[in-house]
């Protein structure tokens, strides 16, 4: 490295800087020149267009003395350059200025542009297309003539497509440059060089995509084979495409001699290189050692102090392990907190586990009937669990609780749930989630969810009075007196989780159905965006 490194730092200093800041001008030269052309086309455009409005104006064409608009139209512009028409609705033309007046003269060859000046009444600026009357390729610039509140006539500047060659000659650009100017179809309107062969003429399909859609400068193959370095704009009042193009063996002129001075430069940094060799040998021979002390360090869970040294490379590994072995120590650290707190949680776990085998056999009359209860009531907290830990034990969203509950019933479809982003956190997850599988139950076998007809409806709203309400409603079914054996499930919804949250439940029996009601502070919750931020803070922590 030490041989080589000043080698390629010379090559590549002497190729940038006497080669590539050369290429860039150049594309910049390119890039300059098809904007200003662009620019130039719409100024020519422009100062056509106001003549075709000034013209739209006339008096004489206000009253229909149409051979005095001839006339005036004939004063206005050289024929040599462009032709003045006037066409009707039915583009006809009725009078062009190349023509004599009262010549029978046939439609427009342009129909489409003309529909649109009648159809928007805005002015427009056509494609290239092969002129009746001229016999040449022309393009048509058309601005309406409204009498009244609609378009009578449409006026058109019939201009010779060679104008616009003329206009891209005129940049005085060595031979070594080729202009071009096409139009939306992707057809030749004008060029600097060998207009007359191509005007007309459609463009390679490869080569307009590439002047299509670049955003600077493009390379491409021309028509001839040889390879081009160009740049697009785009014409603001026509929508043509402009573009300027140079062979690449012109515009890498520059990094050939380039490449030849760097290796000129070969041999210096070859001497440098060999001499430097020595000097770098010593240089990094001591800060290695260190960097590789402070692995072993690493490896035997030391935490490794950084000390800088002159060699950077040196500096940043000492660093990266430095950085490693606090890393390491504070994996350590959480890890024991991590196994800390499983053994507390599984703890707790077995306690709730047992706590529901014990009721449930408290209110069940058979063994199967036991195996069947506590089986679902295991699942229902499996499903709570699950929502914790996905939620990495910051909680479980309200709405993904109710409708984990519901769905192993196979009914969250028939359910209606609806409330405000809601995150829990993991008791009251675990303590609602009781209480919603005892609900789900109920309803499966006697309630909303035992009959098609009937509906069930799971809302929650936070309060400003800073409390949080559950609404289990279930309307559509026929009893409305409550039960006469409250078991476990009742126990449970009514009394032992509102007693662990801290809240209040009421369950209401009624005509229209059946509603349970559970009021608990609002510090169980959290709003799902404040949540996420918890989550993410605890994970850095």
């Amino acid at each position: 490295m030490a041989l080589t490194l000043p080698l390629a730092a010379l090559a590549i200093f002497a190729f940038r800087e006497l080669g590539e800041l050369d290429e860039d001008a150049v594309e910049e030269r390119i890039a300059q020149v098809a904007r200003s052309l662009a620019a130039n086309v719409d100024r020519e455009l422009s100062r056509a267009m106001v003549t075709l409005e000034t013209l739209a104006t006339s008096l004489a064409l206000e009253k229909d003395d149409l051979a005095a608009f001839h006339a005036q139209a004939r004063r206005a512009i050289s024929p040599d350059q462009a032709g003045i028409l006037l066409v009707d609705r039915t583009l006809k033309q009725i009078l062009n200025s190349r023509a004599p007046f009262g010549t029978d003269l046939p439609p427009t060859s342009d129909p489409e542009t003309a529909n649109r000046v009648f159809a928007t009444g805005e002015r427009q600026v056509s494609d290239a297309f092969l002129g009746v009357v001229s016999k040449t390729h022309v393009i048509n610039l058309e601005v309406p003539v409204i009498q009244g509140t609609s378009v009578r006539y449409v006026l058109i500047m019939a201009v010779d497509a060679k104008r616009f060659a003329t206009l891209l000659e005129a940049q005085g650009l060595t031979s070594e440059w080729m202009t071009e100017i096409i139009d939306r179809k992707g057809v030749v309107l004008a060029r600097s060089q060998k207009h007359e062969e191509f005007v007309g003429r459609q463009v390679d399909p490869e080569l307009l995509a590439a002047k299509r859609t670049s955003k600077g400068i493009f390379q491409a193959r021309a028509a001839s084979g040889e390879r081009i370095l160009g740049a697009s704009a785009r014409s603001g009042i026509a929508g043509w495409l402009v573009s300027a193009t140079l062979p690449v063996a012109v515009a890498e002129s520059s990094r050939r001699r380039g490449r030849l001075f760097s290796i000129a430069l070969i041999g210096t940094g070859l001497g440098l290189g060999v001499a430097l060799a020595f000097v770098f040998g010593a240089y990094i021979t001591r800060p290695l050692s260190a960097a590789t002390q402070a692995a072993a360090d690493l490896g035997r869970g030391e935490i490794v102090d950084y000390t800088s040294v002159p060699l950077q490379e040196a500096n940043t590994l000492t660093f990266a392990l430095s950085e490693a072995s606090k890393e390491l120590r504070r994996r350590q650290d959480h890890s024991e907190f991590l196994l800390r707190e499983l053994a507390h949680r599984s703890k707790n776990q077995l306690a709730v586990i047992m706590g529901m085998a014990t009721q449930t056999a408290r209110h069940t009359s058979s063994m199967q009937e036991f195996v069947d209860q506590f089986s679902r009531r295991l699942q229902g907290l499996a499903k709570s669990q699950e929502l914790i830990v996905e939620g990495q034990w910051t909680g479980a969203p309200l709405e993904a609780l109710v409708r984990a509950h519901l769905d192993l019933f196979g009914v969250e479809e028939r359910a209606e749930i609806s409330g405000p982003p809601v995150l829990v956190d993991p008791n009251t997850a675990q303590n609602l989630g009781f209480a919603l599988h005892e609900l789900a139950t109920n309803a499966t076998k006697y309630g909303a969810l035992s009959t098609p007809d009937a509906h069930l409806r799971v809302r929650w709203e936070l309060t400003t009075d800073g409390r949080l309400h559950i609404h289990w409603i279930e309307s559509g079914i026929a009893r409305s007196e409550p039960p006469t054996r409250k078991g476990f499930g009742s126990l449970v919804v009514t009394k032992l989780v509102p007693q662990a949250l801290q809240g209040t439940a009421t369950t209401e029996f009624s005509a229209e159905g059946f509603h349970w009601h559970l009021d608990i502070p609002d510090t169980l919750a959290l709003r799902e965006a404040k949540a996420n931020a918890v989550a993410t803070d605890d994970l850095s922590a």
